[in-house]
């Protein structure tokens, strides 16, 4: 179907000149083509709106006529040739409207198509609140677990190429695997890519790493601005990568460029790192890279600075610390049915501390 085609077909029905052979091909490019049928609909409104004056008046033509005449030619004109003066301008008034109508919807419609076709995908924003902690499944039946203070974006286009997803946060997705259709989640500095599998990604932007643990297949991973540098995850493997630092090192760790950005990371801290998931417990088959699925928030040896973090997200409240030294000190431990001050009383068993709560702020300070 061509813009010209439908236009014409258009303005032969509402001149009622349209033939019955071109009825029925206009019905068929109607019926087959939504936005004509819109554009059909949206010249019928413009076309039925009343204009502002009434030309049909007789006395309204004849003195507007009689005006017009004697400016222009100066001379007396018979009653009889007003009265067919009359019949060409209003026929030229109503015909004048209604092409100016048809042009601008036609426009309209034109413009529609086009930007319809290069305007951004709608986006589909799912997201999780400090506190709180949902599933969602994705329209390939893929599964998605967000945790507290999470946000998963994804378009229109998602399954028509790639299933493309951005990650920021935390989640734990089950792939419906799809071999036609790559799934890909970027996630900071991280592109994971993956078929069918099950594993966890953690990409807060503001923790010191990227991770991703993998349960169950394959997982490709790549980062942005080098996309041959891969490397790739077998079941039970964890990939840990350090937040704003891949661009200026190799895979070895080793500085690839000058920068007028040091490199904010100790000695002792890899640049990438692999580990394997860790349990619970020799006896309790719990992952902890995947236990807040489960409602159970485990931390093992982190540091007071990165476990308030954590507990603001879970409990949803907000750490104001008055001594920067009780930032550095460790703790390790899990928290299920727990209060936060429940959870505090417990932190207080390794290392004593005294805490403020104002209810108010929904705000702890630790001293």
């Amino acid at each position: 179907m061509t813009q010209n085609r439908l236009s014409d077909l258009i303005a032969k029905k509402k001149a009622g000149e349209i033939s019955p052979s071109e009825l029925i091909e206009l019905n068929a490019l109607l019926k087959g083509d939504e936005t004509a049928g819109e554009m059909l609909a949206t010249i019928d409104t413009i076309w039925n709106v009343p204009l502002e004056n009434d030309f049909s008046s007789d006395s309204y033509l004849n003195d507007r006529w009689q005006s017009l005449n004697s400016k222009l030619f100066k001379e007396e004109v018979k009653p009889e040739e007003i009265k067919k003066r009359n019949v060409v301008k209003l026929f030229t008034r109503y015909a004048a409207v209604a092409a100016c109508a048809a042009a601008v919807v036609v426009g309209s419609w034109a413009a529609f198509r086009y930007f319809s076709a290069h305007e951004a995908p709608k986006q589909n924003i799912v997201s999780t609140k400090n506190g709180s902690r949902s599933k969602i499944e994705l329209p390939d039946g893929t599964q998605v677990w967000l945790n507290a203070g999470s946000k998963l974006i994804y378009n229109e286009a998602y399954g028509k190429e790639l299933r493309e997803v951005k990650l920021i946060g935390e989640a734990f997705f089950d792939v419906t695997k799809d071999a036609e259709h790559p799934f890909v989640i970027h996630a900071n500095e991280m592109n994971i890519k993956v078929l069918g599998t099950a594993f966890n990604v953690r990409a807060y932007p503001d923790d010191k790493r990227t991770e991703a643990a993998l349960l169950r297949g394959l997982i490709e991973v790549s980062f942005n601005g080098r996309p041959s540098d891969r490397l790739y995850l077998k079941p039970n493997e964890k990939i840990s990568v350090m937040n704003g630092e891949i661009q200026k090192m190799d895979l070895n760790n080793n500085i690839i460029a000058d920068t007028k950005h040091p490199v904010n990371r100790n000695a002792d801290e890899p640049l990438i790192a692999f580990s394997k998931i860790s349990y619970e417990s020799p006896t309790d088959s719990t992952i902890l890279e995947t236990a807040w699925v489960k409602n159970k928030f485990i931390f093992r040896n982190k540091s007071f600075e990165e476990l308030s973090r954590d507990m603001e997200r879970w409990y949803n409240v907000s750490f104001d610390f008055k001594d920067s030294l009780i930032l550095q000190k460790h703790f390790t431990g899990s928290f299920y049915h727990e209060s936060v001050i429940e959870a505090l009383e417990i932190l207080r068993l390794s290392y004593p501390f005294h805490y403020k709560v104002n209810k108010t702020t929904n705000s702890i300070t630790i001293e």
